[in-house]
């Protein structure tokens, strides 16, 4: 049977997991585009469609905000999209 320290009051332990910076939004995290979705990202910032790519690609390229799925399945490319373009020309 487990006994409660008397030293310690019930608010004092959250105090102990106060954090003094706050979260920072997971959209600043970029992950590394496979060659085949760079391909993807660069044919459709070109203006090609993507309709017939594997879908896996488009998904992962929406997923992680690069582009973004209108109506009729039209992929357009995000600003986050054009900025990984800019920061991986070849």
């Amino acid at each position: 049977m487990a006994t409660a320290n008397p030293h310690i009051n019930r608010n004092s332990a959250f105090n102990l997991l106060q954090i003094d910076e706050p979260a920072k939004p997971l959209s600043n995290f970029t992950t590394r585009l496979t060659d085949e979705q760079l391909e993807a990202l660069r044919a459709c910032a070109r203006g090609v469609s993507l309709r017939f790519e594997k879908p896996e690609i488009v998904n992962a390229l929406v997923s992680g905000g690069y582009v973004e799925r209108n109506v009729a399945g039209v992929i357009t490319v995000m600003a986050k999209g054009h900025q990984y373009l800019r920061t991986h020309e070849r």
